[in-house]
C-alpha cells in the first residue's frame, strides 16, 4: 500500500504570461534608421587594482586596432592611487616601449569614449563589467529593458552617454550605451518625421564569447592556452605591490592577449557564418542556437501567428517547470551504477516531433479530454519504450491534484525565494501540467490524476522561407530544415564525429582529433 506523507499547507506560484504594454511610438509612419553595426575600429582595455577590498583602480593598459592592425597602445593610470615613485616607474616602462602615457579622465574622453562611441568600435574586453566598473566615477540604477542592472558615470561631460551593465550570470552581461542628453536627431530629420536612434555601442566580453563557442568559464590564461595563441597570459605575484618592469609586462601582456583571443573566437564565429546573428548578440549556448535557426530563415512562431488566445499561452506558461530534478536515496551510503542521458534534450524533441512545430506556420489545438484520461489509465513503464508513444505526449492536462506526484514551485522551509520540489499535490484548484508530467506521476503512484481538461497540439503547414545551413560552417554538417529533423541531425552528426575523433587519436593522428574534438563539441552546444 502507498505511503503518503502528512500534508502540509504551501501557498505555491506558477508562470503567467503577460502581454507587455504598447509603446507610443511618435512618427510612426516613418521608420528608423537601422543601426550601422560596428567599424573596423576596436578598443581593447584592462585594469589592474589595488588588492584590498575597494579594488581600486591603479593601472590599465590598453590597445586600438583597426581592422585588426594595432593603430595605438597605451597606459592609463589613476593619479590618486600612485606615488611619485611609481609614476616614474610607469613613465619609463612606456617610453621604453613606445607607449602612450594617458591619466584616466584622459583614456577615457580622448580614447574610450571616440573609439568606442563616436567612431562605433568594438569595446573588447575580459570581465568586461569589472574593467568597465574599475574606470568609472559614479553609479545608479539602471532603467527601462536593463532595469535591475547598473549605470555607470565615466566621464565629467554631461553630455557624454553613461554605460550600462546588466548581469545574467556568473560569465554574462548587458552592456551598452544610455541615449546622451543631447538630441540626437537634427532638425530637418525631425521635420520629416524621421529620428536618430541612439547609439547603444557594441561590447564583446571575451569570457562570454568563449563560453558560447567552446562551453564551460574561461580564464584569460586558460583560454589563451586552449586557442594557442602567440602571446600567453604571464604569471606574477605582485599584485598591490610597487610597480616593476615585470608587473608592467605582465599588465601590457594581458591586454595583447586578450586581443588575440578575440581574434581567434572571432574567426571561428565568422567561419560559422552566422550572417544574421552579430557575433556581440551571442551571450550563450543557446544564443548560438537561436542564431542556427535564424539563419535557416525560421520566422518566430508569435510573429506567424499573433492571434493566438492569450490565456491558453498563460495555461502553456504554468505548466513550465524546467529540468526535472529527484532523489530517492537521501544521506544513505550505498553503492550506485552512474549512468547519463546522451543528449537528453534534443532526443526528447525528436521523439516528440517537436521540430514540426518550430519550421510551422501555426499551431491548431483541440479538445482532448477524452483521448488523455483513457491514454493515462492505460499507459504504462513499457509504452515509453516505444518510439510510437512519444508523440501522443503533445498535450496540455489541468488536472485536479489528489495525492499526486507533481512539480511544485513554493517556499520551502526557511528559504526566501521560490524553488520547485517534486511533491505529492493535493489542490481544490485545478492546475496545468503537461501530459508527460501527468505520465510521470501514474507511474509514480500507480494511478491516473483526475483530468478536468485536455488539449492537443498540432503543427499547420511549413514555413516558405527556410534554408539549408552548415553547422560550424563545416559542408559535411549540413542541415535543411525542410527535409531533416533539426535535432535528430545533430544527434547522428555528433555520434559519428565523436567515432571519428576516436579513430582519429587511435591512429595517432592529434591534430586531426582536436579539429573533430572542436566540431564535435560545436555540435554538441548547439543541440543542447
Amino acid at each position: 500500500m502507498r505511503t503518503i506523507p502528512d500534508y502540509e499547507p504551501l501557498p505555491v506560484a506558477v508562470r503567467a504570461y503577460a502581454e507587455p504594454p504598447r509603446k507610443r511610438r511618435s512618427n510612426k509612419g516613418t521608420p528608423k534608421q537601422n543601426d550601422l553595426g560596428p567599424s573596423e575600429w576596436a578598443l581593447i582595455f584592462d585594469t589592474e587594482t589595488t588588492t584590498d577590498s575597494a579594488q581600486q583602480l591603479r593601472l590599465g593598459t590598453y590597445q586600438v586596432r583597426r581592422a585588426g592592425e594595432l593603430s595605438e597602445a597605451g597606459l592609463f593610470y589613476d593619479p590618486q592611487s600612485l606615488d611619485p615613485t611609481e609614476l616614474e616607474t610607469l613613465e619609463a616602462h612606456a617610453s621604453n616601449r613606445g607607449l602612450v602615457m594617458r591619466t584616466l579622465e584622459g583614456f577615457v574622453d580622448e580614447v574610450f569614449f571616440v573609439y568606442a562611441y563616436e567612431l562605433r568600435g568594438t569595446c573588447v574586453g575580459l570581465n568586461l563589467p569589472f574593467d568597465l566598473s574599475r574606470i568609472a566615477i559614479g553609479h545608479g540604477l539602471a532603467r527601462e529593458r536593463m532595469r535591475g542592472g547598473f549605470s555607470l558615470q565615466l566621464s565629467r561631460d554631461e553630455r557624454r552617454p553613461r554605460v550600462r551593465v546588466k548581469h545574467l550570470n556568473s560569465r554574462t552581461s548587458l552592456i551598452d550605451f544610455t541615449a546622451p542628453r543631447r538630441q540626437s536627431t537634427p532638425r530637418g530629420m525631425r521635420n520629416r518625421g524621421q529620428r536618430v536612434p541612439p547609439r547603444r555601442g557594441h561590447f564583446v566580453d571575451v569570457r562570454t564569447l568563449a563560453g558560447a563557442l567552446l562551453g564551460g568559464s574561461w580564464s584569460l590564461g586558460r583560454l589563451a592556452e586552449h586557442l594557442e595563441v602567440e602571446h600567453r597570459k604571464m604569471e606574477t605575484e605582485e599584485h598591490g605591490k610597487r610597480f616593476t618592469e615585470d608587473y608592467l609586462e605582465y599588465a601590457v601582456r594581458d591586454a595583447q592577449a586578450t586581443w588575440e583571443c578575440f581574434e581567434q573566437l572571432q574567426k571561428q564565429y565568422e567561419g560559422y557564418g552566422l550572417t544574421e546573428t552579430p557575433m556581440e548578440k551571442i551571450y550563450s549556448e543557446a544564443s548560438l542556437g537561436k542564431a542556427y535557426l535564424r539563419q535557416m530563415g525560421i520566422e518566430p512562431w508569435q510573429d506567424l501567428q499573433p492571434d493566438f488566445p492569450p490565456e491558453l499561452l498563460g495555461a502553456i506558461m504554468s505548466s513550465y517547470y524546467g529540468g526535472r530534478s529527484e532523489v530517492r536515496i537521501r544521506r544513505e551510503p550505498v553503492q550506485i551504477l552512474y549512468c547519463d542521458f546522451l543528449s537528453m534534450y534534443p532526443t526528447v524533441c525528436t521523439l516528440m516531433g517537436l521540430c514540426h512545430f518550430v519550421i510551422s506556420e501555426g499551431v491548431r489545438w483541440s479538445d482532448a479530454t477524452e483521448e488523455v484520461r483513457r491514454f493515462l489509465e492505460e499507459v504504462t513503464l513499457e509504452d515509453l519504450q516505444k518510439p510510437e508513444t512519444w508523440p501522443k505526449l503533445r498535450a496540455l492536462v489541468r488536472v485536479k491534484p489528489d495525492s499526486d506526484v507533481f512539480p511544485v514551485r513554493g517556499r520551502y522551509g526557511e528559504e526566501g525565494q521560490y524553488t520547485i520540489g517534486l511533491n505529492h499535490l493535493t489542490s481544490e484548484e485545478p492546475l496545468w501540467y503537461t501530459l508527460a508530467d501527468c505520465v510521470a506521476s501514474k507511474l509514480l503512484t500507480g494511478k491516473a490524476p483526475d483530468v478536468a481538461e485536455a488539449l492537443r497540439f498540432k503543427p499547420v503547414g511549413v514555413q516558405s522561407e527556410l534554408a539549408p545551413i552548415d553547422l560550424a560552417g563545416n559542408l559535411d554538417y549540413r542541415i535543411d530544415p525542410t527535409s531533416d529533423d533539426f535535432y535528430k541531425r545533430l544527434i547522428d552528426l555528433r555520434a559519428e564525429v565523436k567515432a571519428e575523433q576516436k579513430a582519429a587519436r587511435r591512429a595517432g593522428e592529434d591534430e586531426k582529433a582536436a579539429r573533430l574534438g572542436a566540431g564535435q563539441m560545436a555540435l554538441k552546444l548547439c543541440a543542447n
